[in-house]
Formats: structure tokens, sequence, C-alpha cells
């Protein structure tokens, strides 16, 4: 591992950590002041706007691979013309897509089942979710230049900060003024808007050689960009109809109050999610360097082993998760969400599964490659919707209808399609990735499994309790990792490693 994996891997674990902590104090508190209902509108409405991705995504998904590899192969006349034709086609497009928000949040509440004394506070949030949405739409751009140089620790810090200045606001305006829904997305707003100051200066020091000219902005770049990103469109639709579609069908099929109830079980996966996402974008620019040097050994090789540890990584939280699922949300969210722990065990068994082939999804994106992920996942997405709603309506299996269905699709979708196609693509033996996965899965039966057994003779009644159980487990991980995890020649280096920077 050299310098640049380290430090981008650690500032997004960092971060990762503090998302985490943020929005397990956040989730009750806002639950607790507002109510379960309109905890379930907030992230109802931000799941809706975050549907306009499947417009956006033609260029926010491609922008930095083709800006990167024109980059690394020093056609930087090139890369800045990429970089100049995003920006001023995604400002344009925002200025659209926010106008049609507007639009829409006036038959809002007419589409969904909202209490009457929220339909305003829902308008008013929707509008201002819209905003947040174009920002960070924007932002894409200003994310090239950490990509490009390496430096994805850049982006962790505004990540940070936006989410520190997010619920700072929160407790600012639930104590100052009248809570109410709206609030939320104004907070993260706020945040955005710092997050974007800190990407423009870092964005101006990492690549100093751009300088926006509107002789740079062409429509042919723009139409490349969309032209190699209309299947990032496609494969966006399918993503959002198996991964953001859950709140929506539970207002529909349920109802309010499960639509709230449900939002607050999918904190966690949530984070599991942002997690195995934040350490699969750390592999990419070296994924996206070894195509660019036409290393196709190397790109298999390190995309391989981009799998074990991204799934030693999450194996540990997610194992975690689901082996104390019952006494965390007992003490989390209180006795009336403890019988939702069955839930929270089924997302956490196959996102342990799953996430872990993350990193894969970078290889057909620098081979553009894109056509036939994209089919599959849309088909897939489909499914999703119908299996969710033959679960759900017609067996009556309730929210254990729509966590199932989604379940079976993120499993074909990963653990099946992904790594086949990967292996297709680069000229491999179809199941080349995966040997790499028998450590990952190893090591969360192990950490579930002592989780299980201590909660069999001894009954977990508070935080400190809790917290114990999980040092412990994290203790016996640590372990589990030097034996099991590398080689015996990279366990000398390590400790070679460790007795350096002790004598140092």
């Amino acid at each position: 591992m050299n310098r640049a994996f380290l430090y981008n891997a650690s500032a997004n674990l960092i971060t990762f950590v503090l998302m985490m902590l943020m929005s397990v104090c956040l989730t009750p508190y806002i639950v607790h002041t507002l109510g379960v209902e309109a905890f379930g509108l907030i992230h109802l409405t931000q799941n809706m706007i975050n549907y306009l991705s499947v417009i956006t995504a033609s260029l926010s998904a491609v922008v930095v691979r083709f800006f990167s590899v024109a980059a690394h192969k020093g056609e930087m006349e090139k890369a800045q013309r990429y970089l100049a034709s995003y920006f001023v086609s995604s400002f344009l497009l925002s200025i659209s897509l926010f106008l049609l928000c507007l639009f829409v949040s006036h038959q809002l509440v007419e589409w969904l089942h909202v209490p009457v004394h929220l339909a305003k506070d829902t308008q008013t949030a929707f509008i201002l979710g819209g905003l947040l949405f174009m920002l960070n739409f924007v932002m894409s751009g200003i994310g090239a230049a950490p990509f490009y140089a390496n430096k994805l620790y850049v982006s962790s810090i505004g990540q940070a900060i936006q989410m520190f200045l997010r619920a700072l606001m929160i407790v600012i305006l639930f104590t100052w003024t009248t809570p109410a829904i709206w609030h939320i997305p104004l907070a993260a707003v706020i945040g955005s808007l710092a997050a974007m100051g800190i990407g423009i200066y870092y964005f101006k020091k990492l690549i100093p050689w751009f300088s926006f000219k509107w002789r740079h902005v062409s429509l042919s770049s723009s139409l490349t960009l969309v032209r190699s990103g209309v299947w990032h469109s496609f494969e966006q639709m399918g993503i959002l109809l198996f991964l953001q579609i859950d709140l929506l069908m539970t207002n529909l099929l349920i109802g309010a109050e499960a639509t709230g109830q449900y939002a607050a079980i999918l904190q966690f996966p949530l984070l599991l999610r942002t997690l195995a996402g934040t350490l699969a974008v750390v592999f990419a620019p070296t994924i996206t360097k070894f195509y660019s040097n036409q290393d196709k050994e190397g790109l298999i090789q390190y995309a391989a082993n981009a799998i074990k540890w991204s799934g030693l990584f999450v194996a540990f939280p997610a194992a975690l998760l689901g082996g104390l699922a019952g006494p965390l949300m007992l003490l989390w969210l209180g006795p009336a969400f403890e019988e939702l722990k069955w839930l929270l065990m089924i997302h956490a068994a196959y996102l342990c599964l799953t996430l872990m082939f993350l990193p894969l999804t970078y290889v057909p994106t620098v081979f553009n490659r894109l056509k036939v992920p994209a089919v599959v996942t849309l088909i897939l997405g489909v499914s999703n919707v119908l299996f969710a709603y033959g679960l759900t309506h017609l067996l009556q299996l309730g929210l254990y209808g729509i966590a199932s269905a989604g379940a079976m699709v993120l499993l074909i979708k990963n653990i099946v399609f992904l790594p086949f196609y990967t292996a297709r693509i680069t000229n491999q033996k179809r199941t080349i990735f995966y040997k790499h996965t028998l450590v990952p899965l190893a090591g969360g039966l192990f950490i579930w499994g002592i989780c299980a057994g201590i909660q069999a003779v001894y009954n977990v009644t508070s935080w400190w309790e809790l917290f114990c159980i999980g040092g412990l487990c994290f203790i016996l991980y640590m372990g589990y990792l030097y034996l099991f995890a590398g080689t015996k020649r990279e366990r000398m280096q390590l400790m070679r490693k460790v007795k350096h920077a002790v004598s140092r």
C-alpha cells in the first residue's frame, strides 16, 4: 500500500466514523423532536429528488473519468475542454431541473400519504432538497481535481466539514426556532456551500494548470460526455429502483408511519453503503491509472486485492450491526423499534456479501463498457419493484417484503453479474475474483457468531455493555486480520513498519 492510498483510506474512514456518530446521535433526536411520520417524509422527499440523477448521471458519472484519462496521457488541452464544458452544461441543466422541482413540489401532497399539518413543510423541504441536489451536481466537476491527483482525502475534508455544519445548524434551528421538516435540508444546503468553498480552494491548488476559458467550452466535448454517460443514466435508473425506491413504496403501500420507521432502520444500511462506496472510490484513481498505462495485468491484480480489502473493512461493521441488532435498536430508538431488529439483520447479512464487490464497478467505467451493466441494472431495478409489490402487497409481508426484494436483487447484481462481466471484458476466468471473498466472509461470520454467543448467555441492557462487546470484537477481528488477511511476507513487512514508526 502506498502513501496516497493510506491517506485516502484513512481520511475516508475518519469521515465515515464522523458520519456514523452524527447519524446515531441525530436520528433519535430528530425522530423524538419531529415525530416518526415527519422523519420518514424528510428522507422520502430527498429520495424522490435523487431520481433526478437519472438525468444528471449522463454528465457527472463520466466527467472525472474522461478528464483524468486525458490528463494522465498529457492531453491537457483536451482535459480542460471536458471540464469547462461540464461546468457550463451542469449549471444550465441545474437551473432547468430546479424549475422542475418547483413545479413538482405543488403536486407532491396529492401523490403521497402526507398528514395535512405537514403538507406545507414537506413542500418547502422538497424545494430546498432540490437546491441541495443541484449544488452537489455542479460540485461533481470540482471533485475531478482530487481524483486526478489521487488525493481523495481532500474531498473527505470537505465532507467532514459539511456534515459537522449540517448537524450544528440542525441543533441551532431546532433550539432557536420551532422545529420543522425543512430545517433538515436547509442545514444541508448551508453545509454544502461550505464544502463547495473548500472544494474550489483545493481545486485551484491541485490542478493550477487548469483555467476556465470560454474557448474551452465545446459542444462536441459535452456530447462526448453525454454519449458515454447515457448508459450511466440507464444504470442510475436501475440503481434508484432497487436502492432508493424502498421509502416510496412503503409510503404508497403501507403508510406514513411505516415510512418513518423504515427510514430510521435504513440509517445503518445507508452508512454501510457509504462506507463501502468511500472505500471503493479510493481504489478508482489507481484503476484508472493502470488502464491509462495499458497495464491490464496490474489492473486485474489490483482490482482483486481491492475486493479483499474492501470486504475486510465492510465485514466487521456489517457483522457487528447484524449480531447486535436487538440491543442496538432497543437502546437507540426505544422499545417500539426493537421488534424491527430482524429488518436490520436482513440488511446487514446481504450487504456483508455484496458491498465488497463495489471496486469492480470502476472497471467497466474505465474500459467505457457501460451498455451491458446499464441494461442489466435497469432490468434488476424493475424486478425489485415487482418483487417488493408482490411480497408486500400480495403476500402481506410488509416491510420484510420490501427488504427481502432488495436483498435478492442486489445479490444477483453484485455477486453474480458484476464479477462475471468484469472478468469477461478483461478476458479473465469468470471465477477469478471469488477466491478473494473467502477471508472477508469468514471474518464476518466470526464476529457475528461472537455477538450471538454473548447475547445467548448475557442480556445487554446498556450502551456501556454494547461498547464493551464492540471493543472485544474489534480486538479479536484485528487478530483475525493479522493471521489470515495477509501473507507471511506482508505480516513481516507490517511489523517492520510498526517497529520503525515506534523507534522514530
